[in-house]
């Protein structure tokens, strides 16, 4: 009889348990590793998130570009006359970096104006520190303390001797004295041979030059004295960060402040508490005096008057008051200039209309000097509000049937347009 095999199926089971615990515990050991990679480079990731976002707030304010439109005024219009800058040329080796596509209008709200930050540092590229001017103590007597009764030379006539030649054979020496020659205007152009450096170094020395010499000459011919004119801080020329000489912009110290939007045809202005300022209005001053004129009729000593002004940055003011600044150019430029008398021309509208309204004093629109001449034009009666010495007067008139007005109020000094 044939033996029977009984087969157990118990086995086989166990090694099929066995297979699957293998093959499950690999399975596992790779989702593991899968979980543990995914984490890994999750954890990356937003780590280097964090490091960036720790990087951007670290940034300074002026690098990032921002809309902010109520920083804008909302009027343009200029009273009497800030980049943020008139950078005519841009530094090619400066490195590219988010900065270069900024412009002022683009970082404060306004899209149109091609101006691009300037980022040299006035401080150091030129040599003198943008520091505060020491005010002197005293005002210089000046060489002259007679009566000045001019008649002012239009500036086409002085580059002509044979129009200058006629202009003083029909001055009234009953009326004037003087003769009144501007050598330097509104905008900053010299027209004369100036000597003073930075006069070349931003184009301001104009192709039409008056000869002085032989102009002083013919005047004192005439038993006239002669008188020039300059505008001072009044200057668009000169007056930029890289020479040192203008307002900053925020007082970020190194971009140029203009008075309105560079599409409103915004202008710099010389900053009085700028050492290369002072320095550079007092050597013209100098050179007019070693001419030989007898007085300087200075126009524009004065702050802008500015939608923007509350953006304009004095710089290092040393504690001086803005009162005193204005008063320390003159001074300096006296104290340059020993043998003439400086004598300050202020604007009519300073004391009477818009925002300055005031009393015209003694120190008007916070200007101090005597003898001080406000420009009065055709109206007359600013002088009724005066409470100034007239004798300190010397005012500024656009024709000569006011002075019969003028010597009825006791003022003997003018100069007239």
């Amino acid at each position: 009889m044939g033996r029977k095999i009984k087969h157990y199926s118990s086995g086989y089971q166990i090694r099929r348990k066995k297979q699957r615990r293998v093959l499950g515990s690999l399975l596992f050991g790779l989702l593991l590793v899968f979980l543990v990679f995914v984490g890994y480079v999750g954890a990356r990731a937003l780590n280097e998130m964090r490091l960036q976002q720790g990087n951007d707030s670290s940034l300074p304010e002026s690098s990032v570009v921002t809309e902010d439109n109520s920083s804008l005024p909302e009027s343009d219009s200029l009273p009497s006359e800030s980049e943020v800058s008139s950078n005519e040329e841009s530094e090619s080796s400066q490195p590219e970096s988010s900065c270069e596509a900024e412009t002022l209008y683009t970082k404060y709200g306004d899209t149109e104006g091609e101006y691009t930050p300037v980022k040299e540092d006035p401080f150091t590229k030129y040599g003198a520190p943008v520091a505060a001017y020491i005010p002197l103590p005293d005002i210089p007597k000046s060489a002259d303390d007679e009566e000045l009764k001019a008649v002012t030379m239009p500036l086409e006539t002085a580059l002509s001797a044979e129009d200058t030649a006629a202009f003083l054979d029909a001055v009234d020496t009953e009326k004037y004295n003087a003769v009144v020659v501007p050598l330097k205007d509104s905008d900053g152009i010299i027209y004369y041979a100036t000597g003073v450096s930075l006069a070349y170094s931003c184009g301001a020395v104009s192709s039409q030059q008056v000869d002085l010499e032989s102009l002083i000459t013919a005047i004192r011919s005439r038993g006239l004295k002669p008188v020039a004119s300059i505008y001072t801080l009044h200057d668009h020329t000169a007056a930029h960060t890289r020479y040192g000489t203008s307002y900053f912009w925020m007082n970020d110290g190194s971009t140029t402040w203009l008075d309105a939007k560079v599409i409103n045809g915004g202008q710099p202005w010389m900053n009085p508490y700028c050492s290369a300022t002072v320095d550079y209005v007092s050597a013209i001053a100098a050179e007019l005096d070693q001419a030989g004129f007898v007085d300087l009729i200075v126009y524009g000593n004065q702050y802008p008057d500015s939608t923007l002004q509350q953006k304009m940055g004095l710089g290092e003011t040393g504690g001086v008051s803005t009162i005193d600044q204005l008063q320390a150019v003159l001074n300096a430029m006296q104290q340059a200039a020993p043998g003439l008398r400086v004598v300050p021309a202020y604007q009519g509208a300073c004391y009477t209309e818009g925002v300055n309204t005031q009393v015209y004093t003694a120190t008007p629109n916070v200007f101090t000097f005597t003898p001080s001449a406000p420009m009065i034009g055709s109206d007359l009666s600013i002088l009724d509000q005066v409470t100034a010495d007239v004798s300190t007067l010397m005012p500024v008139i656009s024709s000569e049937d006011l002075i019969e007005s003028l010597t009825g109020r006791g003022i003997t000094s003018y100069i007239l347009e």
